[in-house]
């Protein structure tokens, strides 16, 4: 019984390693991308799957040998994908910057669940945070109304409900005006790309404001991955310090995220300091950070942190940032091949846009 047991826990390790090395397969499919985000999940599952098959007796000399080779193998490529989201690695910002109110910019994140009810705590959030700027993702019609009050906080508000993507309504409340703002859809998409240049007292700052569709259900992630290089190609081609921000339906561990900093020459806060989890409040194992906010030089930050639950399965998150030049930033450089893969994306999902036309 005891070898028999040993065996499944052998099999399960075997297919346990293939999951965590799938993904260095360059593709869009669906359910390769998906196995990006639960390497915290695959590491654990691993270290478990192989005590198990050791203390149960082995499945034999040679196979077991293979298997701890392909068991080490897996769990370094976790720590290198892993590694810059853990506290010993180091910090993009180390952050503690402090500065006079009127050079401060907060900006807060929340997806609200669009089958959330508790509008109640989520404008208690806004007003207990009182940011600078407040994203609201997974809007509809029902949370259009229900957030009415804040406009009583906030005199400037742009919005989107798409007709069909009813998942992907975004609200952006502001205590500052904008110079421009634009609900951009690229390549056709049914999710909005928000595009403003923001009016603070300390100086303008380009926004975006992001919620692409996650790789689910036979449903690729090209369209996610094209707008979240959109977005950071906008931030570097721009002449004004920019910041990104939420639910990016990516770790940030991914290879477009990674991509993403490295092109627009953004800062994760994430990066030394640990994952930050910030999805699923209502899971006990699906884990992950997908609430993003990153920002180029010329905005430094002060804090940035997941707060409490408000009903939904994501938490919030917050970050404090000061119009200031740190020179102890840290950026991740250009890989030589950043640009081409960039715009092969770009392409692959024009193309998408115009097959849908064509039909």
């Amino acid at each position: 019984m005891r070898h028999v047991l040993a065996v499944i826990a052998g099999i399960a390790l075997a297919l346990l390693c293939v999951a965590s090395l799938l993904p260095l397969v360059e593709t869009d499919t669906w359910w390769l991308r998906y196995l990006d985000f639960p390497r915290m999940q695959f590491a654990v599952g691993l270290v478990v799957l192989w005590v198990l098959m050791v203390a149960l007796g082995g499945i034999g000399r040679g196979a077991a040998r293979w298997l701890t080779v392909l068991t080490i193998v897996a769990l370094a490529y976790h720590g290198w994908r892993l590694w810059p989201y853990q506290p010993l690695a180091a910090k993009m910002d180390p952050g503690l910057v402090s500065c006079i109110p009127e050079e401060r910019l907060s900006v807060l994140v929340a997806n609200v669940q669009r089958s959330n009810r508790q509008a109640e705590e989520v404008i208690a959030l806004a007003r207990a945070q009182d940011p600078d700027l407040f994203f609201v993702l997974e809007t509809n019609e029902w949370w259009d109304e229900a957030l009415a009050p804040l406009d009583a906080d906030y005199a400037h508000h742009e919005q989107d409900i798409p007709s069909d993507a009813t998942y992907y309504g975004m609200h952006v409340f502001s205590r500052h005006p904008f110079a421009s703002t634009e609900m951009k859809f690229p390549f056709g998409a049914d999710t909005p790309l928000f595009d403003g240049t923001l009016e603070h007292p300390a100086g303008q700052v380009r926004v975006f404001g992001i919620h692409p569709r996650p790789p689910h259900y036979f449903q690729p992630s090209t369209l996610r991955d094209a707008t979240m290089l959109e977005a950071a190609i906008g931030a570097r081609d721009g002449t004004l310090p920019a910041l990104i921000a939420g639910d990016f339906n990516a770790a940030p561990w991914e290879r477009t995220s990674r991509r993403v900093l490295r092109l627009g020459q953004l800062i994760d806060p994430r990066a030394g300091r640990g994952p930050m989890i910030s999805f699923d409040a209502n899971s006990w194992w699906m884990k992950w950070p997908l609430d993003q906010i990153l920002w180029q030089q010329g905005l430094a930050m002060a804090d940035f942190t997941v707060l409490p639950g408000i009903g939904s399965d994501h938490y919030p998150v917050r970050a404090d940032l000061c119009f200031t030049v740190n020179t102890d930033q840290r950026f991740v450089p250009i890989h030589e091949d950043d640009d081409a893969e960039a715009q092969a994306t770009l392409e692959k999902a024009r193309n998408m846009r115009d097959a849908a036309f064509d039909g």
